[in-house]
């Protein structure tokens, strides 16, 4: 069996295979053993092999945002681990009513081919593998029923997390995959040294490796699958020499919402003239982000940041009057030089004035006068869902097909739904002192997913329940891109769990193919 992507979708289908008894090919596009950055600049780094060597992604990603063409290095990860490796360790489940058939505001409608139920199982078994700690959501009562305790607060969040109860919120400790040993610093951005932060490759990968069942190909990249119109023989990897064939009895595409549908979208031939699964133009399609406001709270008084830092999540607006938002949790900083210059980076690389290489250093200035201002500040972030559109979408280069391009149109609703997120932050906080720290629609690349979705109907979808790509018997996609919408919560815990679900359904279904 083959597996391409070592993140939460492919590295939950090495763990399940494997311990099924199964020999599996992992295939990565990164190192095997990426290390931890103690100057946390590799993010802001253009040097390929320091991205690659710390877990990031290596390469520029072109984007068109509302005809606004630019290219970025986007908050991905690179490696066994894929984007966990960087992630701060926050999984939270979806609600049940994200699961239901929804109408959406251009008219269409959407539903996911599956119920919450059946997920739920596999989100247990998830919040245990990855010893997720945090309390349970007040307005979801079967949210949380496999959550360890959590560390105790700061005075500071435990100031704020007050504050908001006597607002009339429900706040609730953050669920987080993190064992929170003596020193723990939440490397968010970082890969764990300490198998603190739990991640894809400390869960999944490294365990399956330990069985001897599970062979890991790292630094290679997949350029197309291979298939008839049955079934996908293998994958063709870019080799040193050039293009290299590896056959399987199973192919698991797991590169991520954005390479995955560039992959089938490359894998052309007379059976597939448009590319695997694209009979209906379908694949890259209905790309979906979430958009994520940084928010800067002041405490009413001076009080120590000391204990954990992402402490603090609540959904009171997930669902509000019918209008789906999303949620609000700390981010475990505190609006220090650092995260003022990372963020100021990340502005730069999408502002015109990336093409003037001398403003680059002097970004330190305005960093340092910031951190002067936000010193006494924590750093909260809104998650606001994305609604799925057949026009945003992930497209191969049509000079280079190596190329992956995005192109993406903000619609008025979001602007407007963001707007909306930012007032009612704003309004229930009152009696503390809030800042918005960015004032466009800023997305959030990191959760990118929607790319071949799964549905009942082969003309409106790329997979089906179990996500197998209709009419072939053994290619599955179990990264984000599975996703019919991309609901108010960070995507890793329900890609994994999924995958752990579909899993169980590989081996039956590739022995009744044969």
């Amino acid at each position: 069996m083959i597996v391409v992507g070592g993140g939460m979708g492919g590295g939950a289908a090495c763990h399940a295979l494997t311990r099924n008894g199964h020999r599996v090919l992992l295939i990565e596009k990164g190192r095997a053993n990426p290390e931890p950055d103690p100057a946390s600049d590799a993010g802001i780094s253009s040097d390929r092999g320091k991205r690659l060597k710390h877990g990031h992604w290596p390469s520029r990603l072109k984007v068109d945002v509302d005809g606004a063409a630019s290219e970025i290095y986007p908050a991905l990860g690179c490696g066994a681990g894929g984007s966990t490796l960087l992630y701060a360790g926050t999984l939270g489940r979806l609600r049940p009513g994200d699961f239901a058939a929804q109408r959406l505001p251009d008219g269409s409608s959407v539903a996911w081919p599956f119920r919450y139920e059946d997920l739920a199982p596999y989100y247990q078994h998830m919040e245990r593998l990855f010893h997720v700690c945090g309390t349970p959501d007040p307005l979801s009562p079967c949210d949380g029923d496999a959550l360890l305790p959590p560390p105790a607060m700061g005075d500071r969040d435990r100031h704020f997390f007050d504050a908001m109860r006597q607002a009339g919120l429900h706040p609730y400790r953050q669920h987080m995959a993190v064992r929170y040993l003596e020193g723990c610093t939440e490397c968010g951005g970082s890969p764990c040294g300490r198998d603190c932060k739990q991640d894809a490759r400390n869960v999944f990968i490294l365990p399956a490796l330990a069985t001897g069942l599970l062979t890991l190909l790292e630094e290679t990249e997949v350029v197309e699958v291979l298939a008839d119109r049955e079934r996908a023989r293998g994958v063709v990897v870019a080799g040193p020499d050039g293009p290299v064939t590896i056959t399987g009895g199973v192919v698991v595409l797991a590169s991520g919402a954005l390479s995955t549908p560039a992959i089938l979208q490359r894998s052309r031939s007379p059976a597939w003239p448009a590319g695997v699964g694209n009979d209906h133009d379908l694949v890259g399609r209905y790309l979906m982000f979430h958009t994520s406001d940084f928010v800067a709270v002041w405490p009413r008084r001076g009080l120590p940041a000391a204990g954990p830092g992402r402490t603090i999540s609540f959904r009171d607006f997930y669902e509000l009057d019918g209008r789906k938002l999303g949620e609000v949790q700390s981010m475990g900083l505190s609006a220090g030089y650092p995260e003022i210059l990372t963020f100021l980076h990340q502005w730069f690389e999408k502002s015109p004035l990336k093409r003037v290489g001398v403003v680059r250093p002097l970004l330190r200035i305005p960093a340092w006068l910031a951190a002067k201002v936000f010193s006494e500040a924590s750093v909260f972030a809104t998650i606001v869902e994305d609604f799925p559109s057949p026009e945003n979408r992930v497209v191969i280069g049509a000079d280079d097909p190596q190329d992956v391009e995005v192109r993406y149109a903000i619609p008025e609703e979001l602007h407007q739904r963001v707007r909306d997120m930012r007032r009612l932050l704003i309004e229930r906080l009152s009696r503390l002192r809030v800042m918005v720290v960015n004032h466009d629609v800023m997305l959030n690349y990191g959760h990118a997913c929607g790319t071949c979705r799964a549905g009942m109907d082969p003309a409106s979808s790329v997979v089906d329940a179990d996500c197998r790509v209709h009419g072939l018997s053994n290619l599955y996609v179990l990264d984000g891109s599975f996703m019919p919408t991309s609901g108010g919560a960070n995507p890793s815990l329900t890609i994994g769990a999924n995958a752990l679900r579909v899993a169980e359904r590989i081996v039956p279904a590739a022995r009744e193919a044969a």
